[in-house]
């Protein structure tokens, strides 16, 4: 049709799904609530992660990024780890015991969603940050994420 491929569609394609999963399971009434945490431990943390992988120690990089290069990012990432940070929070088990496997299979998701984007050609890295160190570093954004928002969100809007 417009000459468009997997590796142009990729991040939409992504977005729009992860979103609608928002608007799916989400209440009207409490998804202002996840957003905020979604654009703060999502979006921000997105930026800082890949300015310090990417552009201080180089370990990372965005390819064919199209219109969606800026700033030597892709646009579309941090609204990507937005969403999907609200619905881990979400789906964010009340039970402790159930909360120790949770967040490692998360970041367990988030490397092979590495990888996915690697294959889709739209990402590569130097082979030391992947898994071990991507898992690593993935792991302490889930359990960050985890931690900040029990800890400062109300009880009665989880």
């Amino acid at each position: 049709m417009w000459g468009l491929t997997v590796t142009d569609l990729f991040y939409p394609v992504f977005v729009i799904l992860v979103f609608l999963l928002t608007l799916i399971f989400i209440p009207r009434e409490r998804y202002k609530h996840y957003l905020i945490y979604g654009l703060l431990v999502g979006g921000l943390g997105d930026i800082i992660v890949v300015t310090t992988f990417q552009n201080i120690l180089g370990a990372m990089w965005f390819k064919n990024q199209g219109l969606f290069f800026v700033l030597r990012h892709h646009a579309l990432s941090p609204v990507g780890w937005t969403f999907s940070v609200m619905i881990f929070l979400f789906f964010l088990p009340e039970r402790r015991g159930f909360l120790y496997p949770y967040v490692p299979l998360w970041a367990a998701i988030s490397v092979a969603y590495g990888y996915i984007v690697k294959n889709a050609n739209l990402y590569d890295f130097q082979e030391w940050l992947f898994p071990i160190v991507a898992y690593l570093t993935f792991l302490a954004w889930w359990a960050f994420a985890a931690w900040f928002y029990l800890r400062t969100s109300n009880p009665e809007s989880r």
